[in-house]
């Protein structure tokens, strides 16, 4: 690994003032010249438990956002790796292990990267929260790419009752991880849309009774009825894999992990 550095990801609308992971980059050219023995070997390891292998993060087989000590994570820059050596060592240890391989798109991902992953087989990962279209409106299930894990949420974004409440808002605000009063406001206020689009998107599937509530603002909790509706919207979806994390089964609200939070 690189001293002097640590990876994350640069600012964005999720993280105004950008991630710190806090643990160092790999150091490319050394895993090459041993064979790529430590990738090689994590990937064999962890492929022996199961028969799929979620890689968080996967953009990092093509560009790692690296922040030299001493900056904070708005002054980083991309690296790049050798992808297509790491693609072709994946593909033939999954092919070895009998594994469906998913790699973790998410966030700003560049079309050639999702190309490229579509070349090897790995499925890509969409999350409720993220599929819309380019108007602001959530995608129909029937819009969802059909190679892929769908699912309501990931360890690192909030459960559904979570978002519902916005209680990751209030988690990034109590952590410092939103810049001032304004930006925690102006989350607020675009959650309320975007539940509004939620709820509406599920009225006109059918996959709420006439009865419920119309309004994203009159409805304050998740309520029974509209948990199965995102729940069944996910399940229509033609995506070869869904995931429904244990904290969606039960509607908790505090999400496993808040990234850029470490220290």
């Amino acid at each position: 690994f690189v001293a002097g550095c640590r990876v994350g990801s640069p600012p964005d609308d999720f993280a105004p003032q950008g991630q710190d992971w806090a643990f160092p980059p790999p150091n490319a050219p050394a895993h090459r010249a041993d064979g790529y023995r430590h990738f090689i070997e994590t990937i064999r390891k962890n492929l022996r438990h199961g028969g799929a292998l979620r890689l968080d993060h996967v953009m990092r087989f093509f560009r790692l956002y690296w922040i030299p000590d001493g900056m904070t994570a708005t002054g980083g820059a991309y690296v790049r790796d050798s992808a297509e050596d790491l693609l072709r060592i994946l593909a033939l240890e999954s092919v070895r292990n009998r594994a469906i391989v998913i790699g973790e798109d998410l966030g700003t991902v560049p079309d050639s990267i999702r190309e490229a992953l579509a070349r090897y087989r790995i499925l890509g990962c969409r999350v409720l929260f993220f599929e819309k279209r380019p108007d602001g409106e959530f995608k129909a299930p029937a819009e969802y790419s059909r190679a892929a894990l769908v699912s309501a949420s990931t360890h690192d974004l909030p459960t559904l009752a979570g978002f519902w409440m916005a209680r990751d808002v209030e988690a990034r605000r109590a952590a410092g991880l939103l810049p001032d009063p304004e930006s925690c406001r102006l989350q607020l206020e675009a959650r309320v849309r975007e539940k509004q689009k939620l709820l509406d998107a599920a009225f006109r599937l059918g996959l709420l009774p006439d009865w419920h509530g119309r309004s994203a603002r009159e409805l304050p909790e998740l309520t029974g009825e509209l948990h199965n509706a995102l729940i069944g919207f996910l399940t229509s979806a033609p995506s070869v894999l869904m995931a429904l994390n244990q904290e969606d089964l039960t509607k908790e609200t505090e999400q496993q992990n808040l990234p850029g939070s470490t220290w």
